[in-house]
């Protein structure tokens, strides 16, 4: 497995990092798009680590800074910031595509990587799956009812001293993040199933507010017939963004393990 530096787009003003494998296995190529503010390392390194165990797998990785990121400049100025970040991953696709033979493509990210990549994903018939980590939640019918319950444990375990919460600064949030809204997600979702593209949904403590429970998904699109090709993983143990690296292993492995199914 090797790391190789890359610049694309119509300009080569996007910077990423192709892992490529030593001896590729089929023809499967994985993109990952950025989080937020963060560049194309991810947090804590966790897309390193991922693109890495993907390659060693098998898979070609590249991933990448979107514009304005990390090592990637801003282009396509008049645009909206959805029809920009569309151009780029559009980019990230054709260079991987132009370099390597794919009969697999994958898109995937964590949180914002994961509602660009869906979004991305109903206007380019050549993504065959998706691998989305903490995307677009909605609470339904019982979510109330399992919150409660979780907050009575917690309370119980702080009152024998087994628990104390982290202090909030009560500082404002520099960045207030809003997911797909649910009627969009639903027509972008029907339209990938009709596809057949494939999906592994992933949710962490950091969907705990909107998510908390494994058969969620299932709820929030009553009317959509999955088939066989939704995987939904509920890892409500884990960080938004694992800081920890025994909580970044058990998500990679639970990624690969959701890819090779």
């Amino acid at each position: 497995m090797r790391d190789i530096a890359c610049q694309f787009g119509p300009e080569r003003e996007l910077a990423g990092v192709i892992s490529e494998p030593q001896q590729p296995r089929g023809k499967r190529g994985v993109v990952l798009v950025s989080a937020g503010f963060t560049p194309k390392f991810g947090p804590f390194r966790m897309y390193v680590e991922l693109a890495r165990r993907l390659a060693r797998d098998g898979a070609v990785v590249l991933r990448f800074d979107l514009g304005g990121i990390g090592d990637s400049s801003t282009l396509h100025a008049g645009l909206s910031l959805q029809e920009r970040t569309n151009l780029q991953i559009q980019a990230a696709v054709d260079a991987l595509s132009e370099r390597f033979e794919l009969d697999e493509l994958i898109l995937g990210g964590l949180c914002s990587g994961a509602d660009d990549s869906f979004r991305y994903a109903e206007q380019d018939p050549r993504v065959t799956g998706l691998m989305l980590i903490d995307p677009f939640a909605y609470r339904t019918r019982g979510y109330g009812w399992r919150h409660v319950r979780y907050r009575a444990k917690r309370r119980l375990l702080r009152a024998i001293g087994w628990y104390r919460p982290q202090q909030r600064s009560g500082e404002q949030r520099l960045v207030d993040y809003e997911h797909v809204p649910r009627p969009e997600a639903t027509r972008i979702l029907s339209a990938l199933l009709k596809r057949r593209v494939r999906l592994l949904f992933v949710y962490t403590a950091g969907m705990r507010e909107h998510y908390n429970h494994p058969g969620q998904l299932r709820a929030m699109f009553p009317h959509l017939d999955f088939a066989d090709l939704v995987r939904v993983e509920h890892l409500p143990e884990l960080d938004h963004t694992q800081i920890l690296a025994a909580d970044r292993k058990q998500l990679i492995d639970t990624l690969v393990s959701g890819l090779a199914t």
